[in-house]
């Protein structure tokens, strides 16, 4: 947030250097008027008074909510002020800065000049203080594996025959893969949920987003065949089967979500203060719920944008696992072709 939408006007901006000042150790005063050794009363913006055991200390505050830069003049008259009533620190605020002279007088009297701004994007932390990405979620499903058996037990046949697959149980598989493709898959489970894997993330990585980003909940079709030039032997009961081939639809559950978030939200302010002598960035903020502020320093090494999710990108997750082929009973299914990366018309796809 800006400056502006926090003060409307120089009195407000001497009350919010006021607030932000407020602590259970200090004592804070605006528009303080103080009689000084010299007999001259001085009108303070601010007064700050810190008093332990027997001690107390003075810190004067001015605030310039200027249109231009604070010039060396202002400064000066700080530093008599100081001087005049025996203060401890002389601090002056703006929101516009302050010209060269008066930052090398500043410095040279011990005082200490903060400007007030409006928080950058890498100070909120990027992306920024709103944020506004689509989440993904994708889980998979097979459907309809149909081997096609080129021998069973020695016998030749062309028909597809029904093999018992338990996708997803954690009983031992009665399904064993006895050929050379065991060296990879021991199962048939196991190339089944391999190459739905491979398909369900070959359709995350094309990073698109359903009807302009709106939270839905969409499935896909992606039919798949697997050709094995060496046939695949597997074991199941007392009999062996040659399969020369596997087709199956893979059923692609997205859910997605609208993420949209403003961090500013449950804030009452949040704003940079910079130390213009010593060049450090503060964030002070505060909370709806709380009395106080507080101050935050900031580091002066952001992140990079390679680092961060860029607002309007998308992200995506995985859940592992089967999502449960009921929830697509009754629902047209549509095919992803993955090629043309577009929806085209379903086809006959028993869930």
């Amino acid at each position: 947030m800006k400056p502006a939408e926090v003060v409307k006007d120089w009195n407000g901006f001497e009350k919010f250097v006021a607030h932000l000042h407020q602590g259970s150790e200090v004592t804070v005063e605006h528009n303080k008027t103080l009689r000084g050794n010299s007999g001259a009363t001085r009108q303070i913006d601010v007064v700050i008074t810190h008093k332990q055991g027997p001690y107390e200390y003075l810190t004067l505050v001015e605030c310039k909510y200027w249109k231009k830069s604070v010039k060396r003049e202002q400064v000066d008259v700080l530093w008599a002020s100081i001087q005049d009533l025996n203060a401890a620190k002389g601090v002056l605020f703006t929101t516009k800065g302050f010209q060269t002279g008066a930052e090398t007088y500043a410095e040279s009297k011990g005082i200490k000049i903060f400007v007030i701004r409006e928080l950058s994007d890498e100070e909120w932390g990027r992306p920024g203080r709103l944020i506004d990405f689509t989440f993904q979620i994708f889980q998979k499903m097979v459907l309809n594996i149909s081997p096609l058996v080129i021998g069973v037990s020695g016998a030749q046949s062309t028909e597809p025959v029904s093999i018992r697959i338990a996708l997803g149980s954690s009983e031992p598989s009665e399904c064993i893969v006895v050929s050379k493709h065991s060296k990879d898959h021991p199962s048939m489970e196991s190339i089944v949920d391999y190459y739905s894997t491979e398909a369900m993330m070959s359709l995350k990585s094309k990073s698109f987003t359903i009807n302009g980003g709106e939270d839905c909940t969409r499935y896909f079709i992606k039919p798949m065949n697997l050709n094995f030039p060496d046939p695949l032997i597997i074991k199941q009961d007392h009999s062996l089967y040659l399969i020369s081939s596997v087709n199956m639809n893979i059923g692609i559950k997205i859910a997605q979500t609208n993420i949209n978030i403003d961090r500013a939200q449950k804030l009452s302010y949040a704003l940079a203060v910079v130390d213009c002598i010593n060049r450090q960035v503060y964030a002070v903020s505060k909370a709806e719920s709380a009395p106080l502020s507080s101050w935050t320093p900031l580091s002066g090494n952001p992140n990079s944008l390679d680092d961060v999710l860029q607002n309007g990108s998308i992200a995506s997750g995985v859940i592992e696992g089967y999502f449960d082929p009921a929830e697509i009973v009754g629902l047209t299914p549509v095919i992803f072709d993955e090629d043309k990366m577009k929806i085209v018309p379903p086809a006959d796809v028993n869930a």
